[in-house]
């Protein structure tokens, strides 16, 4: 089996072993984590994602040089 196969088949496992890990957690049938954190700890990482895109963007914006045709003199 070629390793780009096996990788496949070890991140299918892993997807549906965190998927299993997270329904539980967000109904809270793992004792010791707090079920609220399921939903807040997402939107944390979605709303990061989000300014880091738009941080990203103003940088390339900022550091782009103007193409001569659009430069004023």
């Amino acid at each position: 089996m070629r390793l780009g196969k096996a990788f496949g088949i070890f991140l299918m496992l892993v997807s549906v072993v965190l998927a299993m890990f997270y329904i539980m957690w967000f109904f809270g049938f793992i004792s010791g984590f707090d079920s609220e954190l399921a939903v807040k700890v997402p939107i944390l990482i979605i709303v990061l994602f989000f300014f880091f895109v738009v941080g990203w963007t103003g940088y390339v914006m900022y550091t782009t040089p103007m193409p001569r045709s659009v430069r004023r003199s």
